[in-house]
C-alpha cells in the first residue's frame, strides 16, 4: 500500500525515499490550502531574469516520472516549471545540473502579464524551499578531451 507521507524517487539505480511534510496548516477559516511537494529530475537548469517590474525571477523545470500504472502513451512523466521571486533561491539552486534529483516545496500559482498579443498567463509551482537529493553522474572524459 502507498504511504502518502513519502514519495519515491529513483536516482540512478538506487531508490530514495523522500519524506513529504504532513501539514495541517489552514490558511483561513474557509479551509483553503495550497501546498505542493515535488521530487524529480532537473530538465532545465535554473536561470535568473529581470522582469519589466524590476523583480528577479528564478525559473527551472523538473520532470516527475509517473508510477507505471498512471503512465499514458507518450507521457511517462510530467514536466513541471518551478519559479521563485526569493533572492535566496538563486543561491539555493546554484550548481543544479540537468539530471540532478531535487525536492521542491511551494504552492501552485497562476501568474499573469501583458504581452504583445494581450493578456497571458501560466500555471507553475512557486517554490518556497528546495534541496538537491541526488546529483547527476558526470560523463567520464578521456585524457585528450578539450573543453569547448
Amino acid at each position: 500500500m502507498h504511504d502518502p507521507s513519502t514519495a519515491s524517487v529513483t536516482g540512478g539505480r538506487v531508490p530514495v525515499a523522500v519524506p513529504t511534510p504532513r501539514s495541517k496548516r489552514v490558511h483561513d477559516r474557509t479551509g483553503h490550502h495550497n501546498e505542493v511537494v515535488l521530487a524529480g529530475r532537473v530538465t532545465a537548469e535554473p536561470a535568473v531574469r529581470e522582469l519589466p517590474s524590476g523583480d528577479h525571477l528564478i525559473t527551472w523545470r523538473i520532470s516527475i516520472t509517473r508510477p507505471p500504472e498512471e503512465q499514458r502513451p507518450n507521457q511517462p512523466a510530467d514536466p513541471i516549471t518551478c519559479v521563485s521571486f526569493q533572492a535566496s533561491m538563486e543561491e539555493d539552486t546554484r550548481g543544479w545540473r540537468i539530471g540532478d534529483v531535487v525536492q521542491v516545496t511551494g504552492a501552485l500559482r497562476r501568474r499573469f502579464w501583458r504581452s504583445q498579443n494581450g493578456s497571458a498567463s501560466v500555471i507553475e509551482v512557486e517554490a518556497k524551499a528546495v534541496r538537491r537529493i541526488g546529483r547527476t553522474v558526470s560523463p567520464v572524459r578521456g585524457p585528450d578531451h578539450q573543453p569547448s
